[in-house]
């Protein structure tokens, strides 16, 4: 959108210093872009005396600019004032008349862009040099719509706290953790450790190393300064653990030790001797550098060179459980049939890779992204590897996000897309920076992610968090063995969500680790019961740990009052017993055999307490249970429709494109829809045999193979619709008009208030009656789909 300002700014610069050698005009549109500051940046230059231009405010611009002193209403020089206010406007800031007269209107522009840096100064009336840098940057200083609220006050503070240290320059407050964020805070340890100016650098070197090994680094609830500990927090606030920070920050909550544990185990990281919920130095490498600590000794390898007998023997030795191969690639690369014998022969198991090229932007299309596809499916089913593994397909390089859009995406979906039409199911994964697994992740094109941790530098590693649906971190190039033995590997740390292949002659079930959580779940709940009694059985207790892991579902629908009306109540006892519960089992979420897609196991716990506790009502009204599950899900549908202006003529085509889909741009994505069925099939079942009833027994029965699987989709339909189309849509229209019961209506309708209504749209049922049909339509479409496959 074009703004008036702006405009006026690039026009008087243009006009102002067209004539200058060196200076680079502006297109007068406007719009604020790099080009715009750009010129701005040179003009500055130009006014300082510098004959040499650049678009870059480096050293030598900071520098005269501190020598010349603050810009403001009583600095001499009139162009700079203007600069400043032209920079202003800019940034969205009130720059006054763009005059140089710096009046009353830039002053308070300039003091309400201090106050979004994290500064309290009162009324601000000049441009301090480092205030300066700033403006000539795209940063933005207020939350964006992405942005998180924490992460913000974590910025704000960063400015605030470091200002004055000589090469501390002010970061953006926009919520986001970024690159320039990252470097921000290590920064600010670097100078709580000791080091000057001349020896900061933003990165994790030795010396910081050390220093983060170091007692005044390790912090915890009975340890560590209110700095240091702010530090910690900022930290595992960027990396998305919560709001570490609240409003508390320096320090030591139990909520703070409970996301550090969290992000531990998310981690794999040693949780042994005290480490559990600390900051300990693995803690802090993980949150601040994609490697984490290099030298921690994973469980995984992946190797160029085929395996021989001296070379396994040395790999076993070392204790590693899993090689990455790869598919094809020629004779000095290539899996064999020979070196998979040897490998199972010696109690390890294979995670597949394919590259062909894939260390640059030129080898991926849409039609290299097909014939890659076809050409691992082939070379896997020639090699007997079972269906339902995930093959790793190759991003060797730093992607930009432009380059990620326009050429990683389209390439993946062409191997989808010829994985799909192979005769063969296998399961799509990628190996790259952690931008990359993040977007193939959220596109729904990828579910598995080996991430490149060891490229510490690549843009795509730099101030992104580990990505969710991790299964290999590669960290560390190294070469073990020696004589015939020596091998040069990439040391892998492992998540368990891919146990790889271990027997080409026999199927695989990717749910034995799923399985063994349940079972361990359910004895421990077995023993809190056996201990303290309880009125509540083994898998409604299980059911309700599930649910406490993810702490969104408590508030999902308003005060924990409401949502224990929705999901039904829960022993507080038992949960936070399991909280402090000194060796937990890592919880790894289900996949669903027939669509090799991740289930969310929370939101299970969640529908699954709401289906045992409060039924389903007769007839073709939905009720509370049906809210707590998958009618809350579509309600959520139902207002991005609403949110996005959306007619009754696309309304369709849009729910369609928002239930069940595996990208990640939908309240109701197919991770819910999976959990939604699973609750509803199982606790319809639980609710005819509470007492005896194991949720580890019934996730085996129905995912032991991809038609147990599909069969839960029918059952689903059945149970709750008697497969009727018509009534699927009936019950969905009653979600948005007449659900069933005084509370049910009054709970749902806050829901819908919270989230998507307003005063022109305070209930659901004020929506366009054609909209609420077509998305009612399109649930139906979608499980008929689901039902049928």
């Amino acid at each position: 959108m074009t703004d008036e300002m702006v405009l006026k700014a690039q026009k008087w610069v243009n006009a102002t210093y067209g004539s200058v050698a060196g200076y680079n005009r502006c297109t007068e549109d406007g719009r604020t872009g790099w080009e715009t500051i750009y010129s701005l940046t040179r003009a500055l230059q130009h006014e300082l005396g510098i004959t040499t231009l650049s678009d870059n405010f480096g050293p030598t611009t900071m520098s005269l600019l501190n020598a010349y002193g603050n810009v403001g209403v009583s600095s001499s020089n009139r162009n700079m004032r203007t600069i400043a206010e032209a920079a202003l406007y800019c940034k969205g800031y009130n720059g006054g008349n763009l005059d140089g007269l710096f009046n009353g209107n830039t002053q308070i522009g300039l003091t309400l862009l201090n106050t979004d840096m994290g500064f309290d100064n009162g009324l601000v009336t000049a441009v301090t040099p480092k205030v300066f840098k700033a403006l000539l940057t795209m940063d933005a200083y207020v939350l964006l719509n992405d942005g998180d609220a924490s992460i913000r006050t974590c910025q704000q503070w960063l400015n605030r706290q470091y200002l004055s240290r000589g090469n501390f320059f002010i970061g953006p407050c926009d919520g986001l953790f970024s690159r320039a964020m990252q470097q921000a805070l290590v920064l600010a340890i670097q100078y709580e450790l000791g080091m000057t100016d001349s020896q900061v650098t933003g990165y994790i070197g030795p010396g910081t190393q050390s220093g983060l090994k170091s007692s005044v680094a390790r912090v915890s609830k009975l340890n560590g300064s209110a700095t240091w500990i702010r530090l910690f927090q900022t930290a595992v606030a960027c990396n998305r653990y919560g709001n570490a920070w609240g409003d508390s920050g320096g320090s030591w909550s139990d909520a703070l030790t409970r996301s550090v544990a969290a992000f531990q185990e998310f981690c794999q990281l040693d949780r042994t001797g005290g480490n559990e919920g600390a900051g300990t130095y693995e803690t802090w490498m993980s949150l601040l550098v994609s490697t984490g600590d290099p030298d921690r000794i994973g469980k995984a390898i992946d190797v160029m060179y085929p395996l021989t007998n001296a070379t396994i023997a040395t790999v076993k030795a070392a204790g590693y459980q899993y090689v990455g191969r790869y598919l094809t690639g020629g004779s000095n690369k290539v899996l064999t049939n020979a070196e998979i014998a040897l490998i199972f022969d010696n109690d390890m198991s294979i995670f597949p890779l394919y590259q062909e090229w894939g260390d640059n932007v030129q080898y991926f299309s849409y039609n290299q992204g097909y014939a890659a596809g076809q050409a691992a499916a082939t070379a896997a089913n020639g090699f007997g590897i079972a269906d339902g593994t995930t093959i790793y397909f190759s991003v060797d390089f730093d992607a930009l996000d432009t380059e990620i859009t326009n050429y990683v995406i389209p390439h993946f979906r062409g191997v989808a897309d010829a994985v799909r039409q192979s005769p063969h199911n296998y399961a799509i994964g990628v190996y790259g920076c952690r931008n990359v697994c993040i977007r193939l992740s959220k596109a729904g094109l990828t579910s598995r992610s080996f991430v490149s941790g060891m490229s510490t530098g690549y843009s795509g590693n730099l101030g992104f968090p580990l990505p969710e649906n991790w299964a290999f971190d590669q960290i560390k190039n190294k070469t073990i063995g020696s004589g015939s033995g020596a091998l040069e590997i990439d040391n892998d740390i492992v998540s368990g969500r891919d146990t790889g292949v271990s027997s080409v002659s026999r199927p695989r079930d990717p749910n034995d680790t799923w399985y063994a959580y349940l079972v361990w779940v359910e004895a421990r709940a077995t023993e809190y019961t056996q201990a303290n009694g309880g009125s509540y059985t083994i898998a409604e207790m299980t059911a309700q740990w599930l649910r406490a892991l993810d702490s969104v579902n408590d508030i999902r629908y308003g005060p924990i009052s409401v949502s224990n009306e929705v999901f039904g109540a829960y022993d507080e006892g038992f949960v936070n017993w399991m909280r402090n519960y000194p060796h937990k089992k890592d919880l790894l979420p289900p996949r669903d055999p027939a669509y090799l897609w991740d289930s969310d196991p929370s939101h299970f716990g969640a529908s699954f307490g709401g289906v045992i506790t409060n039924g389903f009502p007769s007839g073709d009204l939905a009720g509370m249970a049906d809210f707590g599950s998958w009618g809350g899900d579509l309600l959520s549908v139902l207002g991005q429709v609403y949110e996005a202006g959306t007619s009754a003529s696309g309304a369709y085509a849009q729910a369609m494109s928002l239930i069940a889909v595996t990208a990640s741009n939908t309240y109701f994505d197919r991770k819910d829809f999976f959990a939604d069925v699973d609750a509803v099939v199982m606790g319809t079942e639980c609710r005819n045999n509470r007492t005896s009833y194991r949720l580890s027994e019934a996730f085996q029965r129905h995912y032991r193979t991809a038609s147990t699987a599909r069969a839960r989709f029918s059952n689903f339909a059945s149970l709750r619709f008697g497969s009727s189309p018509s009534r699927m849509q009936a019950m969905a229209g009653s979600m948005f008009d007449s659900i069933a019961g005084g509370r049910a209506t009054v709970i749902r309708d806050a829901f819908w208030l919270k989230d998507f209504g307003g005063v022109t749209c305070p209930t659901p049922a004020f929506v366009d009656s054609g909209v609420r049909a077509e998305v009612a339509r399109a649930w139906s479409s979608t499980l008929l789909t689901f039902a049928n496959s």
